[in-house]
């Protein structure tokens, strides 16, 4: 269905952001509505000509590349704004701690003019895949999943990802009731830098560790993890972000890194008889948290793998035809975060976020598209009815 005009509900929420389009004349403003708008109502692949489908005629496809293509209004400045005031309406927690979790994930690409994508395969018997990566922080408490920053990552630059997610960290304002932030991430991000910079902001920190690193005293991860005895190892519970129980088979000591100082470091595999090579390495500055507690922090980092789903599956995130210029593809991966972003603060307040089940993005847009048809039955309706009431008193 073609809508006639921007849902009231969404012109009043998005009115603060007027001002990040000083061009009036090219109606930017009005055109990045309808884009986020479009991108929650879109049940296809999500690209521009699908897009403009549903706008107003007054609205062509050269329209939108416009403003696209845009150099005057700054796309990171206006997501950053949106994220603040998006933690700053929902429901905080009880115990008022923020998650802060970092994951990359793959957008496969076709064609030649991409300028930030690359080849290159996730597995040793995996295909070759060709797409761009993209940086991806959410905060997280309770069931709650909030994208704060966003970044495609260069290829040609080295080190990019550790780079981006510390410039992230570094960015990042949690919001006035927050106090204590814990950041978690896999291996990859385990950099000493990385690590150096969460303690300067006096936070707390659980991340993957790569058998390459070495402890103060010597003593070389990957022999520990490879030659140490399976009777040291006993049985810990730990809870995932859904409530359900896992258990695994750790060990447990206190270490010290160089720089880092006192951690905690955790041996941590499936089942008993598992091999040395399936063994996960863990470090932690919460010395005095139990191992259930530091194991359950570090399993929500499967909370950013639900938000990749969620981008991609509902709202289209790296299906937009882009190419040449990098910031058009920052913008192409911003615009369905933003989209992200809208609905939260339109259903934000709602007693379904407040409660301990959590929401899905999924049933967030399905709200979302059936409150803009009942709106346009609603003022379809009013139009007809004005129409019969002229009639009927020029009869």
């Amino acid at each position: 269905m073609q809508l006639r005009r921007i849902p009231e509900r969404v012109e009043k929420c998005l009115a603060s952001y007027r001002s990040y389009f000083n061009k009036a004349q090219a109606e930017h403003y009005r055109v990045w509505c309808w884009i986020l708008v479009t991108i929650i109502m879109s049940q296809g692949a999500g690209r521009l000509k699908e897009l403009v489908k549903y706008m107003p005629k007054s609205l062509a496809y050269w329209t939108i590349l416009r403003m696209m293509r845009a150099k005057y209004w700054d796309e990171k400045d206006l997501f950053d704004i949106m994220v603040g005031d998006t933690l700053a309406i929902l429901t905080p927690p009880q115990d008022r701690i923020i998650h802060i979790i970092g994951d990359t994930t793959r957008n496969e690409k076709t064609g030649k003019k991409q300028p930030l994508a690359y080849t290159t395969k996730m597995g040793k018997f995996e295909p070759f895949l060709f797409g761009q990566s993209v940086l991806v922080m959410i905060a997280h408490w309770g069931r709650l999943r909030i994208p704060v920053a966003v970044a495609v990552i260069d290829p040609k630059i080295r080190g990019h990802q550790n780079k981006l997610f510390r410039q992230m960290l570094t960015d990042f304002k949690p919001p006035v009731w927050c106090k204590r932030v814990i950041v978690e991430a896999d291996a990859g991000f385990a950099a000493k830098e990385t690590l150096r910079l969460i303690l300067s902001f006096k936070w707390d920190y659980v991340f993957s560790l790569a058998r390459t690193w070495k402890l103060a005293d010597g003593t070389h991860l990957s022999n520990l993890a490879k030659h140490l005895p399976r009777k040291y190892y006993h049985r810990v519970a730990s809870y995932k972000p859904n409530g359900r129980r896992r258990d695994y088979w750790i060990y447990r000591r206190s270490a010290k890194l160089n720089l880092l100082g006192d951690v905690t470091i955790i041996l941590s595999k499936r089942h008993f008889n598992d091999a040395p090579k399936n063994i996960k390495l863990i470090v932690t500055n919460l010395n005095e948290a139990s191992t259930g507690e530091i194991l359950s922090y570090y399993a929500k980092r499967w909370q950013v793998e639900v938000t990749f789903k969620e981008l991609k599956s509902g709202l289209h995130m790296g299906k937009m035809q882009v190419t040449k210029d990098p910031q058009r593809v920052e913008r192409s991966v911003m615009l369905p975060i933003m989209a992200y972003l809208l609905l939260l603060r339109l259903y934000g307040k709602d007693d379904s976020l407040k409660q301990e089940q959590g929401f899905s993005i999924f049933k967030l847009k399905e709200r979302f598209i059936d409150d803009v048809f009942q709106d346009h039955l609603f003022r379809s309706d009013q139009r007809w009815l004005r129409k019969f009431d002229k009639f009927k008193a020029a009869a």
